[in-house]
Protein backbone atom coordinates (compact mmCIF):
# COMPACT_ATOMS: atom_id res chain seq x y z
CA UNK A 1 0.00 0.00 0.00
CA UNK A 2 3.09 2.35 0.51
CA UNK A 3 4.37 1.79 -2.56
CA UNK A 4 1.49 2.26 -4.86
CA UNK A 5 0.98 6.00 -2.43
CA UNK A 6 4.40 7.12 -3.14
CA UNK A 7 3.94 5.93 -6.59
CA UNK A 8 1.26 7.89 -7.29
CA UNK A 9 2.04 10.77 -5.63
CA UNK A 10 5.40 10.99 -7.04
CA UNK A 11 3.56 10.91 -10.44
CA UNK A 12 1.13 13.74 -9.32
CA UNK A 13 4.33 15.80 -8.42
CA UNK A 14 5.81 14.89 -11.57
CA UNK A 15 3.19 16.03 -13.58
CA UNK A 16 3.02 19.22 -11.72
CA UNK A 17 6.76 20.45 -12.71
CA UNK A 18 6.69 18.91 -16.14
CA UNK A 19 3.10 18.32 -17.44
CA UNK A 20 3.62 15.18 -18.14
CA UNK A 21 1.38 11.95 -16.68
CA UNK A 22 3.17 8.60 -15.67
CA UNK A 23 1.10 5.73 -15.77
CA UNK A 24 1.58 2.86 -13.74
CA UNK A 25 0.53 -0.53 -14.72
CA UNK A 26 0.49 -3.95 -13.32
CA UNK A 27 3.80 -4.66 -15.05
CA UNK A 28 5.51 -1.89 -13.48
CA UNK A 29 4.49 -3.33 -10.54
CA UNK A 30 5.54 -6.76 -11.53
CA UNK A 31 8.97 -4.94 -12.77
CA UNK A 32 9.63 -3.69 -9.00
CA UNK A 33 9.23 -6.80 -8.06
CA UNK A 34 11.63 -8.55 -10.02
CA UNK A 35 13.68 -5.73 -9.81
CA UNK A 36 13.42 -6.28 -5.45
CA UNK A 37 14.05 -9.84 -5.74
CA UNK A 38 17.49 -9.16 -7.99
CA UNK A 39 18.52 -6.91 -5.29
CA UNK A 40 17.25 -9.23 -2.60
CA UNK A 41 19.67 -12.31 -4.10
CA UNK A 42 22.41 -10.28 -4.33
CA UNK A 43 22.88 -8.89 -0.92
CA UNK A 44 21.98 -12.35 0.29
CA UNK A 45 25.23 -13.37 -1.60
CA UNK A 46 27.09 -10.07 -0.32
CA UNK A 47 25.92 -11.44 3.40
CA UNK A 48 27.01 -15.09 2.46
CA UNK A 49 30.42 -14.13 1.71
CA UNK A 50 31.01 -12.23 4.88
CA UNK A 51 29.89 -15.06 6.60
CA UNK A 52 31.94 -17.58 4.90
CA UNK A 53 35.15 -14.54 5.23
CA UNK A 54 34.54 -14.44 8.55
CA UNK A 55 33.97 -17.79 9.51
CA UNK A 56 37.62 -18.88 7.74
CA UNK A 57 39.31 -16.03 9.66
CA UNK A 58 37.98 -17.37 13.13
CA UNK A 59 39.02 -20.79 12.36
CA UNK A 60 42.71 -19.87 11.26
CA UNK A 61 42.75 -17.80 14.88
CA UNK A 62 41.56 -20.86 16.29
CA UNK A 63 44.16 -23.18 14.80
CA UNK A 64 46.71 -20.49 15.56
CA UNK A 65 45.83 -20.44 18.90
CA UNK A 66 45.88 -23.95 19.86
CA UNK A 67 49.49 -24.62 18.05
CA UNK A 68 50.50 -21.75 20.55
Amino acid sequence: MFTHKSVESMSNTFYDELRRKVYTTPKSYLDGIYLYKQKLHIKWKELKDSIDWLSTGLKTLDMTNNMV
